[in-house]
């Protein structure tokens, strides 16, 4: 009896620590975006904490201000360009790496993970040297390509992960209808990967609207997006414009995560 209330209270006491861990945690995490969403509804011409006032002043600001807009539209840009290009390169290559009988289905998931372990600066230095070796000039398209090759494997995984829970069943069921396999990815696989393919789109197109360690040094002079424009303001101002630019950035990236939530629901993208 002894032996099982020292286990029950060991039990509750290494609970008790992980939940305290996970909620500091937490608090880390989202403490920091709560108080930028604060101060950018502050009255005053300067951050400060906590503030004085509400106003929407500077969000309205936001849109009165000549570059931010164009900034906002560029990100935006970048981030469809992206998405688009991780859709049409990511579910082919997840479907090879998880359908794939060749050999060489370990080296292409390797090689598709590398470019997202390496530091964005570095990519986006390499991305740059090698563009003016070709003669390719800093642009909003070296820009999204260069952040494709960044994220690729954001999308990767998470189709390839859809793809590995898949049950084998329902293919060999087409095909012992005499599905094509083309028939039985169009009609089978590819919607049970609809899930996966949307939440992989979410990430990338965020991923792509607030990317500055790649965009930083790919990026052309007229096409700089949204993160850029922020740390070139964030130098010269300390108005809390700067926190409504982050603020709305905090809240795309919120209305994303509704959006797979609504539509398919968080727990359903790696079923």
């Amino acid at each position: 009896m002894k032996a099982l209330r020292h286990t029950s209270i060991g039990d509750a006491l290494g609970i008790g620590l992980i939940l305290a861990v996970a909620i500091f945690s937490l608090l880390l995490l989202v403490a920091p975006s709560i108080i930028v969403l604060i101060i950018s509804f502050d009255t005053r011409a300067y951050v400060s904490f906590p503030p004085e006032g509400f106003t929407l002043q500077w969000y309205a600001k936001v849109f009165e201000h000549g570059e931010l807009p164009v900034a906002m539209w560029n990100s935006i840009k970048v981030g469809l360009m992206v998405t688009a290009l991780c859709i049409v390169l990511g579910v082919p290559t997840a479907l090879t790496c998880a359908r794939g009988r060749f050999r060489g289905t370990t080296a292409l998931s390797v090689f598709v993970l590398v470019p997202h372990m390496v530091p964005g600066i570095v990519l986006g230095v390499a991305v740059l040297f090698s563009g003016a070796l070709v003669g390719i000039s800093p642009s909003i398209w070296l820009q999204s390509i260069s952040i494709t090759a960044f994220i690729l494997a954001v999308m990767v995984r998470t189709v390839q992960s859809r793809l590995l829970r898949l049950d084998p069943a329902l293919e060999e069921a087409a095909a012992n209808l005499r599905a094509t396999p083309f028939q039985s990815l169009r009609t089978v696989t590819f919607p049970l990967l609809l899930p996966a393919i949307l939440a992989g789109a979410v990430f990338t197109f965020v991923e792509g609207f607030d990317n500055i360690s790649v965009a930083i040094f790919t990026h052309g002079f007229r096409d700089r997006t949204l993160p850029i424009e922020l740390l070139t303001l964030v130098q010269y101002t300390s108005s809390p414009l700067v926190a409504a630019v982050s603020g709305i950035q905090i809240l795309l990236a919120i209305a994303a995560l509704v959006v797979v939530s609504m539509s398919i629901g968080l727990d359903k993208v790696n079923e």
